[in-house]
């Protein structure tokens, strides 16, 4: 256990322990709060960007207007 809790403490110490600890459990409540909002405003904000993931992920797609699937179709099949 604790020292703490093996000696003796008064009244006053142990409601100013408490008033600490409260304290800090405060303080640190609004700091998670704080990384809470900040952890949605960054997913909000990429996902407002309207991004293309396929692209994001692998570059541009070497197919995608015109690219060599359509060069394809065209020479042999006539496009």
């Amino acid at each position: 256990m604790n020292n703490t809790m093996n000696n003796k403490m008064t009244i006053t110490e142990r409601n100013q322990k408490l008033y600490d600890l409260r304290e800090k459990m405060h303080k640190l409540e609004t700091e998670l709060a704080w990384v809470k909002q900040e952890i949605w405003v960054v997913n909000d904000q990429y996902d407002r960007q309207d991004l293309n993931l396929f692209e994001e992920m692998f570059g541009p797609d070497p197919y995608n207007e015109r690219g060599q699937d359509s060069a394809f179709m065209d020479d042999n099949f006539g496009g």
